[in-house]
């Protein structure tokens, strides 16, 4: 029997489990702590940072486009919303074969990441990645094991839960596991302890629930919740029942939600009953799917069909939302598939496979507002929010770490911002010599251009180049973000022209300041980091309290 690939031919095998390992095991039909390997090398672990493709994301609008014959440069983009990449984190490689992200979970400065294996072989890590520091995201410590799958993750009080499916060298029966390790700093600092024989091939989802914690197996499998007893390192099992080919629950205000592959969309009480189930379609055998709370309402992914918000009181679909892509994209059927669905400040974010991360945005009656497409390489397989950071699991590329841009001001008697409005023209923003423009809200660009008064308040992102040309102005309050890391996308300052910022700088390219070019930070809480070269022409002046978390000025 071999483990089937999950997602049509793109996502982690969750559902199926392999009964063969390329190494067997010292302890057949039982994972052991030794079993799980654990590195906090800083040396080798820094090499699974990568800053390729940092910078900041554009987000074209699809709702803008349809119009047009292809998408250009100057492709409208999402409005009031700013992302950046701040890395991607490079999967484990063991005996030779690299796995696939497959989960995440947030809690304070640290992110938890899961991984597992396709096809017939087992293999699977956890990866503990401090990110208190946007600029240098670290993994602090990587377990890998070559006797389990690891496909569900999530944390809680100092400690590491995980669910997935383990290798007991045996044809058939139940492969399905959970674990749990303690955690100080970003480090292990207990044995694994693993709960083996859980009914079910594969565990698919684990989160927590009250004082205790749900685990989901797949196919025979089961809903159970557990407590984990640190005093006798072991679980203890308060409830198992059976359900047929559970893929994801989730959990909010009290309201239990799972969805089957078989049953759909199911809401449960507190001794799992069903109190009321909806049919959902596109749910394809051995798929990855994921649900998420939306307010009162729950969005489901439901594959080619995108993502389904459905009212649990009324099991009336609410809104859907279709797979988009713009006008000249060309991409598969088999490709165009939604694996997973999340929320973040209000804008929905659509894991869609090798059509990309679909971003979108509803008004308070839930009616569309706008459709994007962020602009990320590769295909995205797995999203999850939580808080400002954005988590995407692309292919084989590891998971990416996105974060929303936020204004960093409060409040400002530096500008009026009251006054501004919202920007409504197309990706490239060109301000004469003799024009005065002013703007507020979350804005991403491909370009700036300014050659008269510019201002601007909130959160200004743009992904191409910036110039302040010579005798021009320019005040923003906020956060302000330009350029791609390694792309040849710089900020340049010309000659007799005037920067002031309020709030944070971050330049992922060169900060080029030509002779005579001013920078100036407004308030002792300003900042700014620059990722390439500084480079100062003669008669420069930077004034200000400020902080150089670059060290590069």
């Amino acid at each position: 029997m071999n483990k089937k690939l999950l997602g049509l031919g793109i996502f982690a095998s969750l559902l199926i489990a392999s009964c063969s390992s390329d190494e067997p095991q010292d302890n057949p039909g039982q994972i052991q702590s030794n079993d799980y390997k654990v590195t906090t090398d800083s040396g080798e672990l820094s090499k699974a940072i990568n800053l390729n493709d940092a910078g900041v994301i554009s987000v074209l609008s699809i709702t803008k486009s349809k119009n047009r014959q292809s998408a250009g440069d100057d492709t409208p983009q999402v409005s009031n919303i700013a992302l950046e990449q701040i890395a991607s984190v490079d999967a484990p490689v063991l005996n030779g074969q690299a796995m696939r992200a497959d989960h995440v979970d947030i809690s304070g400065d640290y992110a938890y990441v899961s991984y597992n294996k396709e096809g017939e072989t087992y293999l699977g890590g956890i990866d503990i990645i401090d990110i208190s520091d946007k600029f240098n995201p670290i993994v602090v410590s990587r377990m890998t094991t070559a006797a389990a799958d690891v496909n569900g993750i999530f944390f809680k009080n100092n400690s590491i839960y995980f669910t997935g499916a383990y290798d007991d060298g045996l044809a058939g029966g139940n492969h399905s596991m959970i674990g749990h390790v303690k955690t100080a700093n970003g480090e292990f600092t207990s044995d694994f302890t693993t709960k083996n024989e859980i009914a079910g091939h594969t565990g698919v989802d684990i989160l927590a629930y009250n004082d205790s914690f749900l685990a989901l197996t797949g196919n025979n499998g089961i809903l159970g919740s557990y407590k984990f007893n640190s005093g006798t390192d072991d679980f203890e099992t308060l409830k198992e029942t059976e359900f047929s080919d559970l893929r994801s629950a989730a959990y909010s205000n009290g309201k239990l939600a799972v969805l089957s592959g078989d049953n759909g969309l199911i809401f449960l009480n507190s001794d799992f009953g069903v109190e009321k189930s909806i049919a959902i379609s596109g749910l394809t055998a051995e798929s990855k799917r994921t649900i998420s709370f939306y307010g009162d309402n729950v969005m489901v992914s439901e594959g080619p069909n995108g993502v389904g918000i459905y009212n649990p009181t009324t099991g009336n679909m609410i809104s859907r939302l279709p797979i988009q892509l713009l006008p000249d994209a060309v991409v598969s059927s088999d490709d165009k598939v939604t694996n997973a669905v999340a929320l973040a400040d209000g804008f929905i974010f659509m894991a869609n496979g090798g059509a990309g991360l679909g971003v979108s945005k509803l008004d308070a009656n839930n009616v569309l507002l706008e459709e994007g497409l962020a602009e990320l390489n590769g295909s995205s397989n797995y999203v999850k929010a939580v808080g400002d950071y954005i988590f995407v699991a692309s292919g084989t590329g590891g998971m990416r770490i996105l974060k929303m841009s936020r204004s960093e001001v409060e409040t400002t008697t530096f500008l009026n911002c009251s006054e501004f409005g919202e920007y409504k023209g197309n990706s490239n923003l060109n301000v004469n010599s003799n024009e005065k423009a002013a703007y507020s809200g979350a804005l991403t660009l491909k370009h700036l251009n300014v050659g008269g008064e510019f201002s601007f308040c909130g959160s200004l992102n743009v992904e191409k180049s910036v110039n302040f040309n010579s005798f021009s102005e320019s005040n923003i309050s906020g956060a302000f973000a330009v350029g791609e890391y390694g792309k040849n996308e710089n900020l340049s300052i010309n000659s007799k022209s005037v920067l002031r910022i309020e709030g944070s700088l971050v330049v992922y390219g060169d900060l080029n300041l030509n002779s005579g070019a001013t920078l100036e930070f407004i308030s002792e809480n300003s900042s700014i980091h620059v990722y390439g070269r500084v480079s100062k022409g003669s008669g420069v002046t930077i004034k200000g309290n400020y902080k150089d978390t670059s060290n590069k000025l």
